[in-house]
């Protein structure tokens, strides 16, 4: 079998999770209580010097702690020399496609290969506007400890190098090869070196394929726009549950499907039938399509049928007047793309990686769906879960649903004589774009974050967030 000249890159990446109108409030019928902070003046606010109201402040946006995520970081960049600049190689036409009859003919084995080929739709425009990191379409997340890259898909094979966990490196393909009667899968991987693209296998098991799936990405931004133009809309507004809170489902704050009553809206499948209903999270863009007795029927692009929710829990203050801007997060991959509606044709401006809520019990996992941008804060603050005290920031958030956001970086307060002291902000942690680790919010490298705070309008964003 034709032998591949190998080098490994290791690849280094910059880091850190996840108002409307205030209508009648409702009674609570189920005695939901919800402990407040006690919130101390000099602790500073969103947009002033002092937190003026407990909007200001979130629960803990980090479901696994973030110094965790900064301790991983130090360590790899210890051993990179912080070169975080040589990141992953660039999406040129040249440097990220091969030739696929090159490929199959190179694996001069007996199995079967595949390439990883991800394209752009053809009716969608590409204008990056957001360039700190150059990332491939196509590629391997390192989930073991220093994957061994080999310079041919044999394991008797020279040793190119180590990956150390949480890389990404440029996946070319996967081939599934037949060695003394005995099937393995190789990745195939590369990298630039000195100008060259070098190319390497590391075996299966030791990576996980990722891709930017922009054909899903660019089908759901459609899809929602034909909605939008089809059907009289508004959106779920119970931020902090300020017009009621919804009734238990069986006894229990969580629906069947893993949404909590907590800032949702109770959704009847039946106006006959009060005890059958799930919950819409807040934020969530709904079809109007009828009402009676004080609910409107509406449906909505990810849960089938058509259900009933009372009309206090709807909002048409502050609505999508037009859809101009997507944010569209893939879950399954840890990534997101942002694009733009220019004189109909929408425009790819930026792609990167991110990091989503963990599904504990459903609890603090990032909510699919359309939603509407509800509110941007430059920081805002969030409670430590265990002493229930401030515990940090995060910047540059959009709120989407509740209390998610896109975000950047969080950064932890250092306690100094009983003070909260801010440490600064940072830009990168080596976790984003790997596995869950937010309570229900999307982090983005801080730069991207304020990217998309400047860029991202209440009245004409949605995100969109698949799994």
């Amino acid at each position: 079998m034709k032998k591949y000249l190998w080098i490994l890159l290791i690849l280094v990446l910059v880091l850190t999770s996840c108002t409307t109108g205030r209508l009648n409030r409702l009674e609570k019928p189920n005695n939901q209580e919800k402990s407040g902070p006690n919130i101390d003046a000099d602790e500073g606010g969103t947009g002033g010097d002092n937190i003026a109201k407990e909007d200001d402040l979130e629960s803990d946006i980090n479901y696994i702690d973030i110094s965790e995520d900064e301790e991983l970081t130090n360590s790899y960049l210890s051993t990179t020399k912080e070169k975080k600049d040589i990141s992953f190689q660039k999406n040129s036409e040249n440097v990220n496609r091969i030739n696929p009859e090159s490929f199959a003919n190179n694996i001069d084995v007996a199995g079967t290969a595949h390439m990883y080929v991800t394209q752009i739709p053809n009716d969608i425009d590409v204008d990056i506007r957001y360039h700190n990191y150059d990332i491939p379409y196509d590629y391997l997340l390192i989930t073991s400890d220093n994957a061994t890259i080999y310079a041919t898909p044999n394991l008797d094979a020279n040793v190119l190098g180590k990956a150390t966990q949480y890389s990404k490196i440029k996946l070319e393909g996967v081939a599934n090869l037949n060695n003394m009667n005995s099937y393995q899968e190789w990745h195939l991987i590369s990298w630039q070196e000195n100008g060259d693209t070098v190319y390497g296998y590391v075996t299966n098991g030791n990576g996980i394929p990722r891709r930017f799936r922009f054909d899903r990405m660019t089908e759901e931004i459609k899809r929602l726009e034909n909605t939008l133009a089809q059907y009289e809309y508004g959106y779920i507004s119970n931020y902090k549950d300020r017009n009621g809170s919804p009734p238990l489902k069986n006894g229990k704050a969580l629906d069947e499907f893993g949404i909590q009553a907590y800032q949702s809206a109770p959704a009847y499948y039946s106006l006959e039938d009060k005890n059958d209903f799930r919950y819409f999270p807040d934020g969530m863009l709904v079809f109007i399509l009828d009402e009676a007795n004080g609910h409107f029927k509406v449906r909505n692009l990810v849960y089938k049928g058509d259900y009933w929710i009372p009309k206090q829990f709807i909002s048409f203050d502050n609505n999508l007047d037009r859809l101009d801007k997507a944010i569209v997060v893939d879950k399954a991959n840890q990534n997101e793309a942002l694009f733009e509606n220019r004189n109909g044709r929408w425009t790819m401006i930026s792609y990167t990686l991110a990091t989503t809520g963990v599904p504990e019990n459903n609890k603090y996992e990032t909510p699919i769906g359309s939603f509407k941008v509800l509110q941007k804060r430059d920081r805002f603050y969030y409670l430590n879960h265990r002493t229930g005290e401030i515990g940090g920031y995060a910047p540059y958030g959009t709120r989407f649903s509740a209390g998610a956001y896109v975000h950047g970086i969080p950064v932890d307060y250092v306690k100094e004589d009983g003070k909260n002291i801010d440490p600064g902000m940072k830009e990168y942690l080596l976790t984003i774009g790997t596995t869950p680790r937010s309570a229900k919010c999307v982090r983005n490298y801080t730069s991207h974050a304020k990217f998309i705070y400047d860029w991202a309008d209440l009245n004409d964003t949605a995100v969109i967030v698949i799994d």
